[in-house]
């Protein structure tokens, strides 16, 4: 018997009526996920509790269509639910972010497809961007011999999204999305790492499975808020640009986990600071305005960073595709980028300060400073590639088509 959450949870989750309203919820969240954190360490995937909470909270439904039982509520409300959960365990924060964001795009498959998919209300999809093995196309649809890389949370998940090159014909490659089943794939139990280790970010294998073509649409078409799911999920977010949405988060739980580090590392300080009532001098203990400058330049470093993210999401997340320049869409790939690495700066000023004590593998501080760099690890926010698109984009220089 499927003991997951996915499956056995017996009530829908909640509609959240507004923005402030998943905030709250997501704080109310934050207690019990950093209790469980070494539980998640120790299974190298989310405990049940955390996926089942978030749930029931209708938390995951923030981008998901309303006609589906989603709020719709929008990207700024996932990048802040994002931040909230992942200062509390950002292994939670990375899955829930990834999730999230993908019932964006999950709503622009045909409508045949959502409703099998979202059968479930409690339905989640993982997915794979990397991978190997020939798709090919045959009657009806495509089949598939080969494995995905990285598919963060499917331990937990009922379907999986994977991106990947389809020809028919001579007709050249055209990248498209699938849609699977959990029981059409083998999971690979091989998430062995430093940081991140409770987001479950295994390899899966695909043993000549067959995908019919209503499951699948077309990365052009999603890029050009085109999908077929336009026709019956109607909200602007949909027909706006995927890093505005689709990928709006992803450099937001590297911003949460150092979020979480400077609370930490505050909350440290707050307990071994002491200075005498009775002193009237105006200096500070030997070396200690060193450490507050450098908490000071992290939180400012950091909040900067999520106003950046914000900003975006509030420009672009509901803006036609077609009245986003090229140069705009680049510039939001490289705010994604430079974002995550203003995170793994701060949550490096701090440890650097930390002292020995934080070298021990059952320090907080430790575990955070390894998941805001692992988090800021992730290929889609490598520095050099996005921010030389960008420049190509703003100098009128040719990039590589999408295909």
């Amino acid at each position: 018997m499927d003991t997951r959450p996915v499956y056995t949870l017996s009530s829908k989750p909640a509609v959240i009526e507004s923005h402030d309203e998943a905030i709250e919820r997501a704080r109310g969240l934050r207690d019990r996920l950093r209790e469980r954190m070494p539980q998640g360490q120790e299974l190298r995937r989310l405990p049940d509790e955390n996926v089942a909470e978030i749930l029931e909270s209708g938390l995951y439904g923030v981008m998901k269509p309303k006609r589906y039982g989603g709020s719709e509520l929008g990207t700024e409300t996932m990048i802040e639910v994002t931040i909230e959960l992942a200062s509390a365990d950002p292994s939670t924060g990375w899955v829930y972010m990834l999730w999230a964001a993908h019932m964006w795009m999950q709503a622009m498959w045909p409508e045949k497809a959502l409703d099998e998919m979202w059968e479930n209300p409690n339905g989640l999809a993982s997915s794979v961007v990397s991978t190997t093995g020939d798709v090919v196309a045959v009657d009806g649809g495509f089949r598939w011999n080969g494995r995905g890389f990285f598919s963060s949370g499917v331990d937990h998940c009922n379907w999986l999204t994977a991106l990947v090159p389809v020809v028919r014909g001579g007709e050249r490659a055209e990248m498209r999305w699938l849609l699977v089943p959990r029981e059409d794939l083998e999971i690979i139990d091989d998430w062995h790492t430093i940081g991140l280790r409770g987001t479950g970010s295994k390899t899966v294998v695909f043993n000549d499975i067959f995908i019919p073509e209503y499951r699948t649409v077309g990365r052009l078409a999603v890029a050009a808020g085109e999908g077929p799911g336009r026709e019956v999920n109607t909200h602007p977010m949909y027909g706006a640009p995927e890093p505005a949405n689709f990928t709006g988060a992803m450099s937001v739980p590297a911003i949460g986990a150092a979020t979480g580090l400077i609370e930490l590392f505050r909350e440290r300080m707050e307990s071994r600071i002491q200075i005498p009532e009775s002193t009237n001098s105006p200096y500070l203990p030997e070396g200690l305005s060193q450490t507050l400058s450098r908490l000071a330049n992290a939180s400012a470093t950091v909040n900067s960073a999520r106003a950046v993210m914000l900003l975006n999401a509030q420009r672009y997340s509901r803006r036609p595709v077609a009245e986003v320049s090229l140069e705009e869409d680049m510039r939001m790939r490289r705010d994604q980028t430079f974002t995550a690495q203003l995170a793994r700066r701060a949550a490096n000023i701090l440890y650097e300060e930390s002292g020995g004590s934080a070298l021990s593998e059952k320090s907080l501080l430790n575990l955070f400073w390894r998941d805001t760099n692992a988090a800021a690890a992730h290929r889609g926010l490598m520095w050099d590639w996005q921010s030389e698109m960008w420049a190509k984009a703003a100098l009128g220089l040719p990039l590589p088509a999408l295909t």
